[in-house]
């Protein structure tokens, strides 16, 4: 590619509420172990691995990232080269093919709201990620603070999603004080297409797992849950258990607009089961565009404290990810037929992670960031706000 792209914190930078110079962010890796799921694939058989990345505030000195003379942001690509054992490298490395061939396919193939590829000639797919990947994000390489007593959240991807498909929404979260928490909940499987699940069941071993590393980081402060698509969908078959989180952030499980209950046993039971049985002792807020108004029907019932938040203008199911914004910064480089679409959407994501943030802060007891959402309030809301 011809010249430097557009920086990642360039973009991010409009999502910093009245703070021109954000402060900074350190990133971490780790590897937990699901003790009670078993993996097996590329030399390696035991339990599930959990690779974890992690955002948060950045106090003192920043650490110096591996391999470089002088402090430096990591770009995207750096996010992705954890210190692994080495029985574990081979899967890691077949989990990055898959997650690589997952954003190509539903973050860069296709235009928003369109059918036909995109095309980038003279550039291939892999030269448009590798440019987008070489980006620089705002995370400085650090130790991760294991006694920092901050709020922690925990992301869950959606189906065939990646664990750092929400980079704006981690580094936004910590450069406002919280710990945010992301890994793999799939693995490579031979001979089976990326996302084939290890067990047909909800995999709430490897969401407790991770909930109860977030406890220990919070070390007294609160737990949160944020899932995506899929992600939410473990979330509601989940946190209905006593004490596993303080609140939870559902983005579009994709049965908000749905009425049919016969549909939604028959694609989603596990969900259904859990919704109707069970109650939830947290506060909720649940985000989708429904194209109409919420409360949604499925959702009514629910025992839980629940608020809705309806997008006013269309937004896209993969529109809750950076993943998919990132294409956004090849203006002006590669082939953007939809950059119009691309800019609404950019915008009413940030609007989004402001009001993430307002929800979280008030359940932490911190001050609300006030929102500003200029041209008026995006969103339709449940309860109605005065």
């Amino acid at each position: 590619m011809r010249g430097p792209l557009l920086s990642l914190a360039m973009l991010a930078a409009a999502f910093a509420v009245a703070q021109p110079s954000p402060p900074p962010i350190g990133f971490a890796d780790t590897l937990l172990f699901n003790d009670g799921l078993r993996y097996s694939g590329f030399g390696y058989e035991g339990p599930a691995p959990l690779f974890v990345q992690a955002w948060f505030p950045l106090g003192g000195t920043i650490a110096e990232p591996r391999g470089r003379l002088e402090p430096d942001h990591l770009c995207f690509r750096e996010l992705r080269e954890p210190e692994l054992p080495s029985a574990l490298q081979r899967v890691y490395q077949q989990l990055l093919l898959r997650m690589d061939s997952a954003f190509i396919e539903y973050d860069l193939r296709y235009p928003f709201l369109g059918e036909e590829p995109i095309d980038y000639v003279p550039y291939t797919e892999q030269q448009v990620k590798d440019s987008l990947f070489a980006l620089s994000t705002h995370a400085y390489r650090a130790e991760l603070p294991l006694d920092a007593s901050r709020p922690v959240i925990l992301y869950h991807h959606g189906s065939q999603g990646l664990s750092d498909e929400n980079v704006w929404m981690a580094e936004h979260f910590a450069e406002n004080g919280f710990i945010f928490l992301s890994c793999n909940f799939h693995w490579p499987l031979e001979n089976k297409y990326y996302g084939y699940p290890l067990v047909w069941a909800p995999d709430s071993g490897s969401i407790r797992t991770l909930l109860d590393f977030a406890r220990q980081l919070a070390n007294g402060n609160k737990v949160f849950y944020i899932g995506h698509s899929w992600g939410a969908q473990e979330g509601w078959c989940t946190l209905h258990e006593p004490g596993l989180a303080d609140a939870f952030i559902s983005l579009e499980t994709t049965m908000e607009w749905k009425t049919d209950t016969v549909e939604v046993r028959d694609k989603w039971p596990h969900v259904l089961e859990a919704i109707t049985k069970h109650s939830y002792r947290m506060p909720i807020l649940m985000v989708a565009d429904s194209d109409g108004e919420p409360p949604y029907p499925l959702f009514k019932g629910i025992r839980a404290d629940i608020r809705y938040l309806d997008p006013k203008e269309p937004f896209g199911h993969e529109s809750y990810t950076s993943a998919y914004l990132l294409r956004r910064a090849g203006e002006g480089r590669f082939n953007v037929p939809d950059s119009d679409a691309l800019d609404a959407q950019f915008h009413l994501h940030g609007s989004m992670l402001d009001e993430l943030l307002a929800f979280l802060q008030e359940q932490v007891g911190t001050p609300v960031t006030p929102l500003k959402h200029g041209n008026g309030d995006p969103f339709h809301r449940y309860p109605v706000r005065d």
